[in-house]
Formats: structure tokens, C-alpha cells, sequence
């Protein structure tokens, strides 16, 4: 018999039973669970979720199980997963099953909701906060958020990186010869061709009106001079203006985090850089 008959509600929940080998095995599932997730019942009553389940999910779940029991209590949480009825987000809450007289777990009871919607609602929404509006790469925001994590697993985990601030040279006068239209398509063409520079991993902002900056994960000066390398050279075709076919330079400044450096420290050092490089180009 199931520990809990979860036939009789009407919201997805499900039962386990613990064995006298501390195996936790399905008891019962309702058909509510059994429409949303699109798993069977007859598949799972009985079985171990490594049984029952893709190793992944099963190792995922089980540990949750282990975690509520650890706890002695309620145990509510969020979950990603991948089922026959649709990769899903789920809110879950847990309760130990008790003996009333030894106070030993004998099973859990279960009871999930379907919280995709709001998820990817609150996903969106977390996405347009992070992201440039005009050029659809990463904000100052994102950018401040993502420097402080850099900076903190380099002291902590010592995983170094290069900060890379860059600035458009005399945009000025594009925005006051073509107009502010242009000037923005310009910023757009900036943007995609210094996403192309970068690998997946690492992390592009715009981070002011012709400002750029760059996160990313290398380990030694020259693996910075080669990701800038790699940057330059999708400067070197000209951009196309209002018919005219123009080179728009970009200074750069580059730093690679070094044992001690703060974030406020190496945004000073970076933008150093850069004026330099702006200062030797306007001579």
C-alpha cells in the first residue's frame, strides 16, 4: 500500500517508501503527476528513481529525497527537468513521513507544481534588466554583476581573467556629420563584430554611449595579447555609413587580473590603458 494515497488529490503529487535497506521507492503517483510530466505510473510504483528515471534526473531527485529526510522537516525547492511531457520548471515541496511511534522516516510525501510559465516570465524579464537595449549585449549592470564574480573566483578559486575596456575613436563626429541614426547603426556594427572577437565563455558589455568592455577568461599576458589580436582584427574592415564606406578604430586598454587586484583596481588600470592607447593615436 502507498504511504500516502496520493490518488485522492487533485494537485501532481507522488510517495515514497523506505525499505529496510534505505532504499527509497515510489509508492504512488497520482494521474494529475502522470499527465504533466508524461511519465507512467506502472514505471515508477515500486522502483527506485535510478530504476525508473534517466541517471541524471534520478541522481538530481534522489539527492532532494536525501535532503528533506537530512532535514526532518518540510522541504520546498525548484527544478529544471527534462521529462516526457516537456522540459519543465517545478516547485516542490517535501514532508518526511514519520512513525508515530519510533519517529523514524518510513517514506516522503510529495506535491509539485508547474511553474514554468512564471519562470520563463521572470527568466524574460531578468534578460531585458541585463541587456542592452540598443545593441542587445550585456549592460553596465550586467557588466558591474559579472567584473565583481570574475574578481571574486580569482581570489577564491584563482581563476584569472583579462578585463578589456574599449572606446570608439572620434565618434563625435560621426553622431554630428551623420546624425545620431547613424551613429547608433555604427554602435550595433561595433557590438556584433567584437561579439565575433570573443569566445563563448567570455562576457561583452556596453558599458557607456561609445564604451565597451570585455571579460575575458585567459591566464597570461600572451593569451591577452592574442584575444586582442583576435579583437582588432574585426575592426580592420570599414563600417558602411550612409553609402560611404568608413574605418571606425576603437582604443583599447587591457589587463590581466593579477594576485591582489580589486575590482575598483583593475577598472582603474584597464581605463588607464586605454587612454593611452587614445592619447598615442590622437598625437
Amino acid at each position: 500500500m502507498p504511504v500516502v494515497d496520493v490518488r485522492l488529490l487533485a494537485a501532481p503529487a507522488f510517495s515514497l517508501a523506505i525499505g529496510v535497506d534505505g532504499a527509497m521507492r515510489y509508492a504512488g503517483v497520482n494521474e494529475r503527476l502522470c499527465q504533466l510530466t508524461g511519465l507512467d505510473a506502472g514505471d515508477l510504483v515500486g522502483r527506485t528513481p535510478s530504476e525508473c528515471l534517466p541517471p541524471e534526473i534520478a541522481a538530481h531527485v534522489e539527492t532532494q529525497y536525501r535532503h528533506c529526510l537530512k532535514l526532518g522537516s518540510i522541504y520546498e525547492y525548484e527544478e529544471h527537468l527534462d521529462l516526457p511531457g516537456g522540459v519543465k520548471w517545478w516547485r516542490t515541496a517535501l514532508s518526511p513521513i514519520l512513525d508515530r511511534v519510533t519517529g523514524v522516516a518510513t517514506g516522503l510525501f510529495g506535491m509539485s507544481s508547474d511553474i514554468t510559465d512564471r519562470k520563463l516570465d521572470e527568466l524574460e524579464l531578468r534578460s531585458v534588466a541585463f541587456k542592452d537595449p540598443l545593441t542587445g549585449i550585456c549592460n553596465r549592470r550586467r557588466f558591474d554583476r559579472d567584473l565583481d564574480l570574475a574578481v571574486t573566483g580569482a581570489i577564491d578559486a584563482g581563476r584569472s581573467f583579462a578585463l578589456v575596456l574599449a572606446d570608439v575613436d572620434r565618434f563625435k563626429p560621426i553622431n554630428d556629420t551623420y546624425g545620431h541614426a547613424a551613429g547608433d547603426a555604427v554602435l550595433r556594427e561595433l557590438a556584433g563584430r567584437l561579439a565575433k572577437g570573443i569566445r563563448s565563455t567570455d562576457r561583452l558589455a556596453r558599458i557607456g554611449g561609445d564604451e565597451f568592455a570585455a571579460i575575458l577568461w585567459v591566464d597570461s599576458d600572451a593569451a591577452t595579447g592574442e584575444a586582442m589580436q583576435r579583437l582588432r582584427f574585426q575592426l580592420e574592415a570599414p563600417i558602411r555609413v550612409r553609402d560611404r564606406a568608413m574605418r571606425v578604430g576603437m582604443s583599447f586598454g587591457a589587463v590581466l587580473w593579477r594576485p591582489g587586484m580589486t575590482t575598483a583596481g583593475i577598472l582603474a588600470e584597464a581605463d588607464l590603458a586605454m587612454y593611452r592607447e587614445k592619447r598615442a593615436i590622437a598625437a
